[in-house]
């Protein structure tokens, strides 16, 4: 059940923060860039505490890189389902900002549980 939630905050948090970044940033790489930063990071900050949370954060990247996909193919007619560099590269980067970002807050969590 939390993977759902977390799947659902990091949803409308990516919505959210898109709307709001693009009447600060106009320049659609960079706003793509820093949007998918924000988004995957908070994944990896919301799967840290999992049980386990490598795991979880790349299996719900995969998730949410695959229901970003459908949705740019079905609502937006965007031909990337079958476009296998574009699926590579939005897989890669995703899971690889999600990861780093656990491995990131655990350390992090863990200074802090030491100080």
């Amino acid at each position: 059940m939390k993977y759902i939630q977390v799947l659902g905050i990091v949803t409308l948090a990516m919505i959210v923060f898109s709307f709001i970044m693009v009447l600060a940033i106009p320049n659609f790489l960079v706003h793509s860039t820093v949007v998918m930063i924000f988004s995957y990071g908070l994944l990896g900050y919301l799967t840290r505490s999992f049980h386990f949370p490598y795991f979880s954060a790349y299996m719900l990247a995969c998730a949410l890189v695959v229901f970003n996909t459908l949705f740019s193919q079905f609502f937006y007619g965007l031909p990337m389902l079958f476009e296998p560099d574009i699926a590579l590269f939005s897989f890669v980067n995703a899971t690889a900002i999600a990861i780093a970002s656990v491995f990131v807050f655990r350390k992090v969590e863990a200074r802090r549980a030491h100080s």
